[in-house]
């Protein structure tokens, strides 16, 4: 449920007193992740990436070779979904884990050993850097913390309050704490390559789904069909889905999780091996992406295969599921 002040808010940002626009309350824009980033590197090769994917969880598995004769030491980096308080306050995107600056799970091993990397936090509005100022004044620096936000509110001075509001941070309403500064965070870490050898690195999150309510008339829309490679077959199985939707509307639910995969371009070649798992989760669920040759390996999985790879399309694969249940939205 929305709390009031974010109901309030969605009422001003309708009535165009705030410049963030309102989103529905039945529906969510998925955030942008991906594998890991590195500084262009010539020497190392991406042998293999082995990629699943499900609506709860993204694993990735990459073997990484050194090219060269000498060690190559690198900064490996996982960027986290950027979070734009003006547009995600007043949404209904829920993340898998809001109170925490880790917000996705991330975890990952190299060689099959746990890894800690650093987090670097940045928060900017506009293109002003507030980073140190919600430091200071111990706030989080993502505006999605709303608990700790509401806290803040209530420690800090009248004064100090209304001079945040004046910098853009805050909406100038009674009683409103959602913040409006854009944060961005990522992972990273040194990694040294033998030279000669593999390195294995596997790294594992949550997604930040997207969601929406799908009936008939927009999942045949050409444009709905193209974003996600709908086919026929995929049509006529949510077809049937909504000849079983027990509710009066026939809205079935449709999510989507979205991997960036073309930060692989800045390996030393294509990648030797290429392999995409999506579990669909119920066997009843449709789900559709944007890649040929799919093959269906079990009840509810799938499988996309590819040989020296070079990615030129970014992941966004569309989980469409029966009857009413749970969205993983405020």
């Amino acid at each position: 449920m929305v709390a009031p002040s974010r109901k309030a808010a969605a009422l001003l940002l309708a009535a165009g007193l705030l410049s963030a626009p309102a989103r529905a309350n039945d529906s969510a824009s998925e955030l942008n992740a991906g594998g890991l980033v590195l500084v262009p590197e010539p020497g190392i090769a991406l042998a293999s990436e082995d990629l699943s994917i499900s609506r709860e969880r993204i694993d990735v598995a990459y073997v990484f070779r050194n090219q060269t004769n000498t060690p190559r030491t690198v900064r490996i980096a996982f960027p986290l979904p950027p979070i734009d308080g003006r547009l995600l306050s007043f949404s209904a995107l829920k993340l898998p884990q809001p109170e925490e600056a880790n917000f996705v799970g991330f975890t990952v091993t190299v060689d099959g050993r746990p890894v800690e990397p650093e987090l670097e936090e940045r928060a900017f509005v506009g293109e002003r850097e507030v980073t140190d100022l919600l430091r200071r004044l111990g706030m989080p620096l993502n505006p999605l913390r709303f608990t700790e936000l509401e806290t803040a509110q209530k420690r800090i001075d009248k004064a100090t309050w209304a001079e945040l509001v004046k910098a853009g941070l805050f909406p100038d309403a009674e009683g409103m704490t959602e913040g409006l500064w854009r944060s961005e965070a990522k992972f990273f870490w040194s990694q040294t390559f033998p030279p000669g050898q593999d390195v294995r690195i596997a790294h594992s999150y949550a997604p930040v789904n997207g969601f929406h309510c799908l009936d008939l008339k927009e999942a045949s829309r050409a444009g709905y069909r193209a974003t996600y490679c709908l086919d026929d077959a995929g049509l006529a199985a949510i077809r049937r889905l909504h000849a079983k939707a027990p509710s009066e509307s026939g809205h079935l639910r449709a999510f989507v999780v979205p991997y960036i995969v073309t930060t692989a371009r800045n390996w030393a070649a294509p990648i030797g091996r290429f392999t995409l798992t999506v579990d669909k989760g119920n066997p009843e669920a449709v789900v559709s992406f944007c890649r040929t040759g799919i093959r269906k390996i079990g009840p509810t999985t799938f499988r996309w295969e590819a040989q020296d790879y070079v990615p030129d399309q970014d992941l966004r694969v569309l989980f469409v599921l029966p009857g009413p249940g749970p969205t993983g939205i405020r």
